[in-house]
């Protein structure tokens, strides 16, 4: 049997509709700024700092599953405040339950098991503040989610060339094949974690203030992992059921000193299944971040949270708490046909100090030889090892 999704009580409508902000978790946000036209400073009380934060995006998948519990910044200098000692706790609709364990820094973790997580029935989240505060969230029903068909890509024009520096203004587009074949599901998201091998140009003879560089502190080939900026959902409410969707996702421009395209690139894409509300929630998140992808191009947008203070439906709180069915899969891309992947004969290049110059310290003495021609001078330390690099290791992904 189905179980339907709770009604709200009004006083919780009432707050909904005109309280929750476009501030909404910083942690999502603040992840795919990168610029402003004029500043916008909204003056609401409800963009305050310490208001509490609470993502809770929950799959079918069994396993370690993860909610994040933080207080809000200040908007000109954002940072993550984590929320330690909460009692947490994902209550089924029959009143089996599980507990989620502090694992620190305002993350909290529950081992849930396929006889937990089952199709069908609704779920809400159960939190506890150290100051004793109680929260809850609507009840979100577990949907299944279509198969993925296929994942492949395509070498197309980049959109946004002359920005991105794209060699001959190509990169590569994912797309994502499914069969839309159930009334059970009709909002998804996706979201998408990339990972590629980066390699640093071959350079000898390298030795820092204090020396030789020991080859501890070198590295040439590592591997780089990010979740991609792009936040992607559809409604298929207007569809008929069969039809087959073959849905655009993220773009990969062939930017010569990103080398993402260069020796092999891996795309982990994974397909959820929302509920109407929830899609509402990431719908307008995508909405109010796309715009020239800065938050600043318009005044924050209203974004509805599922989850309130039991005692005080007055209390502003950020964040959502959502239960998807996922479906995932992983495609590689290497030596793409029509990708250039010669190497950047500007990444890394050596460069000749003047007389009396002093390394700073992230910087070396090395040599390189290009066809023949030797040359000795300055470079960053991250040229000499490539584990410096924002999320990069020099441990080979065990799916490479």
């Amino acid at each position: 049997m189905l179980f339907q999704t709770l009604p709200r009580s009004e006083g919780r409508r009432k707050m909904q509709k005109g309280q929750i902000t476009c501030l909404v978790s910083f942690i999502l946000i603040l992840l795919i700024l990168r610029g402003c036209v004029e500043r916008y400073d909204p003056e609401e009380e409800v963009l305050k700092t310490g208001i509490l934060v609470i993502n809770a995006h929950l799959t079918d998948k069994p396993g370690m599953q993860q909610i994040e519990i933080s207080r809000s910044t200040t908007l000109r200098v954002p940072k993550y405040e984590p929320v330690q000692g909460c009692y947490a706790v994902l209550v089924r609709d029959d009143g089996a339950n599980q507990e989620f364990s502090d694992a620190g820094n305002g993350k909290y973790t529950s081992l849930l098991d396929g006889d937990f997580l089952q199709t069908g029935m609704s779920f809400r989240l159960h939190v506890i503040t150290p100051e004793g505060n109680e929260y809850e969230s609507d009840f979100e029903m577990l949907r299944p989610v279509p198969e993925i068909d296929s994942v492949y890509f395509r070498v197309e024009s980049d959109p946004d060339a002359e920005e991105n520096g794209s060699r001959d203004g190509l990169g590569i587009r994912f797309y994502c094949d499914f069969t839309y074949d159930s009334d059970a599901y009709r909002y998804l998201r996706w979201d998408m974690v990339e990972t590629y091998e980066f390699h640093n140009p071959p350079l000898y003879n390298v030795s820092d203030r204090s020396g030789s560089l020991p080859e501890t502190s070198r590295c040439r080939i590592c591997w780089i992992t990010n979740q991609t900026p792009d936040i992607s959902t559809l409604s298929l409410a207007n569809l008929e059921k069969g039809s087959y969707i073959r849905k655009q996702l993220n773009f990969v421009p062939n930017i010569p000193a990103e080398q993402k395209l260069h020796w092999k690139y891996s795309l982990l894409v994974r397909q959820y299944s929302l509920s109407e509300e929830a899609f509402n929630y990431w719908d307008e998140l995508k909405n109010t971040s796309r715009e020239s992808g800065t938050f600043f191009d318009r005044q924050p947008a209203i974004l509805q949270s599922n989850i309130c203070n039991i005692r005080d439906e007055d209390e502003v709180v950020l964040g959502y708490f959502s239960m998807s069915g996922m479906a995932e899969t992983r495609v590689f891309a290497q030596y793409v046909e029509g990708i250039d992947t010669s190497r950047d004969p500007d990444y890394c290049e050596v460069r000749i100090p003047g007389p009396g110059y002093r390394l700073s310290p992230d910087e070396v003495y090395a040599c390189t030889n290009i066809d023949g021609v030797t040359k000795c001078g300055v470079v960053k330390l991250l040229c000499v090892d490539c584990r410096l690099l924002k999320n990069s290791t020099h441990i080979r992904p065990e799916f490479w």
